[in-house]
C-alpha cells in the first residue's frame, strides 16, 4: 500500500489568488477511482474540493463502501458550516487544513469564525481523534484577525495548530511520502 495521495479532485476555485499552487503544477497523473483504494491516506483538495462538496460526500461513501480504512483529510479555504454537505465532509474526515488566505472579506472571517465555533462545539480534536490545521496568510495574521474569528472567546485548544503561513512564489511543496494525482470528480 501506497503511503499519502494529494487528491486534485476539482481545478475549479472562486478565489484566483496571485501565485495559487495550481498555476505552478503540471502533468499531475488522472487516476481512477479504484487506484485511490491503494493509499493509506487520502488528502482531498483542488482547486477548491467544497465548490464542489455534495460530490465530494458522495466520494466519501464510496470510498466508505469500498472498504476504505485509511485515514481521509481536506484541504480547503472556502467551508461554511451553514452548508449540510461541508457539515457531513467535516463529520467524515480526520481533520481538515482551512487556509485563510490574504485580504479576507468580511464574508470569509464570518466563515472562519462559524467554522471555529463549529469545530469547538462539535469535532473538538481534544475529544475526537482529529487534527485541525488553520493557516493564516501572514500579511493578514494580526490581533484583529484573530479577534474576528474568535479565537480570543473560544481558545485555541480545538485546534491542533494554528500558524502563521508566509506564501512563497512558485513554490507549492509536496512532501517526500506524498503522490500528487487528479481524479476528477466533477466527471465522475
Amino acid at each position: 500500500m501506497k503511503d499519502v495521495a494529494r487528491v486534485i479532485v476539482t481545478y475549479y476555485c472562486p478565489r484566483n489568488c496571485p501565485n495559487c499552487c495550481n498555476e505552478h503544477i503540471s502533468d499531475v497523473p488522472v487516476v481512477k477511482f479504484e487506484d485511490l483504494l491503494e493509499y493509506k491516506e487520502l488528502v482531498i483538495t483542488g482547486g477548491e474540493p467544497m465548490g464542489i462538496a455534495p460530490r465530494v460526500v458522495e466520494m466519501i461513501h464510496r470510498l466508505s463502501e469500498s472498504g476504505y480504512k485509511g485515514k481521509l483529510w481536506l484541504y480547503t479555504s472556502c467551508l461554511k458550516t451553514a452548508r449540510w454537505a461541508d457539515r457531513a465532509v467535516l463529520q467524515e474526515m480526520n481533520g481538515i487544513t482551512y487556509t485563510l488566505h490574504h485580504k479576507p472579506s468580511q464574508k470569509d472571517l464570518s466563515d472562519v469564525r462559524k467554522l471555529n465555533k463549529y469545530l469547538l462545539d462539535n469535532l473538538d480534536n481534544r475529544a475526537h481523534d482529529r487534527s485541525d490545521r488553520l493557516l493564516i496568510d501572514s500579511r493578514c495574521y494580526t490581533e484583529e484577525v484573530l479577534s474576528i474569528i474568535g479565537l480570543y472567546d473560544t481558545g485555541t485548544k480545538h485546534w491542533s495548530n494554528i500558524k502563521s503561513l508566509v506564501w512563497k512564489d512558485d513554490e507549492c511543496p509536496i512532501h517526500d511520502n506524498e503522490e500528487l494525482i487528479y481524479y476528477d470528480l466533477e466527471r465522475e
